[in-house]
């Protein structure tokens, strides 16, 4: 992954699960596809700085 933190988002995404994944639009951005998992209000991708939002009332798609 890559060093240091992203402070400004290159996009901001409102999801509705704590479980998002992320391939950076494989057309303009692309990186290897991760899986994020939002544990508190919020993630940011670390390859391509975008930002997922948790929506209010989502779910926990943990298995």
């Amino acid at each position: 992954m890559p060093d240091g933190t992203p402070t400004t988002p290159t996009e901001i995404i409102h999801v509705k699960s704590r479980s998002v994944s992320c391939d950076g639009d494989a057309s303009v951005l692309g990186h290897p596809k991760v899986f994020l998992k939002i544990t508190g209000t919020q993630i940011m991708c670390p390859y391509c700085s975008k930002l997922f939002i948790l929506e209010p009332g989502a779910v926990d798609n943990s298995h």
